[in-house]
């Protein structure tokens, strides 16, 4: 049974690298779904080493500090690690070129809706930080089922002790009010918070470790240690008064953005 499994693996890895010499443009069409995949690979087996750790020693996981946790990353020679690293450069490019704002700490590139889910990428001070999920997008608002519209937005604590903000600190020590996208044009009490799938937003931004876009039904998965890594970085910031911002494009940016000559 083994042999069976190996040979239907090596069949289809041989059917795979035929395609894309067939076809090289390929790659460049679905690089980002492939980031994706490969993310929640990692993540997978992220989850199985830590088991077996624990298993060997239970008193490893009560000893890692959360704040130790890092971004997300591909490997170091994984051709894809390099298409995020022009993301980074070319975001560098347009800031230079279009004189944005330094406040705009956080960028989310919208690059995938399938008319459920859009899928993103959030950036940290032009770093890749973490995927997010969010609605579709809709001509006209749907209530509950429609992403925001694109743009840049303050980013300010909502002062108000909601049955969802007490719900949170009940599991979370370290949190205090939700992070709220102020004016929204049409949109209210929008929040980047933790969840897992387009129903869980209710128009808000979910940000997540890995995301599972091969599905017919696209997720995102640790969605808490992403909150919690960005809750802290952004909560330091607005504890001493600094402006936070949020810049939220959609897919076409991709093929609209044209650096000039710099």
């Amino acid at each position: 049974m083994k042999h069976v499994a190996a040979l239907l693996f090596v069949a289809l890895l041989t059917t795979v690298i035929l395609l894309f010499l067939a076809n090289p443009t390929l790659l460049e069409e679905i690089w980002l779904w492939i980031i994706g995949f490969i993310g929640y690979v990692i993540l997978l087996l992220e989850k199985g080493f830590k088991a077996i750790v624990a298993s060997v020693n239970p008193q490893s996981n009560r000893t890692k500090s959360l704040s130790t946790v890092t971004s997300p990353s591909l490997a170091i020679d994984n051709p894809l690690s390099q298409r995020v690293v022009e993301l980074e450069r070319k975001l560098e490019q347009e800031e230079r070129v279009n004189n944005l704002a330094s406040g705009s700490i956080m960028t989310v590139l919208r690059y995938l809706d399938d008319g459920h889910t859009s899928l993103g990428l959030i950036f940290l001070n032009k770093k890749f930080f973490a995927y997010t999920l969010e609605d579709t997008h809709q001509p006209e608002k749907v209530a509950g089922k429609t992403r925001i519209p694109s743009g840049t937005y303050q980013i300010e604590y909502r002062k108000q002790d909601t049955p969802l903000t007490e719900s949170y600190r009940q599991r979370f020590p370290w949190f205090t009010y939700h992070l709220e996208l102020k004016d929204v044009p049409s949109f209210k009490n929008i929040y980047i918070h933790i969840g897992n799938t387009h129903t869980d937003t209710d128009g808000c931004l979910l940000i997540a470790d890995g995301v599972n876009a091969s599905s017919s039904h696209k997720m995102i998965t640790d969605s808490r240690l992403a909150f919690e890594r960005l809750y802290k970085k952004i909560s330091a910031l607005l504890q001493i008064k600094e402006a936070v911002t949020i810049r939220i494009v959609d897919e076409d940016w991709f093929e609209q953005f044209q650096p000039q000559a710099i």
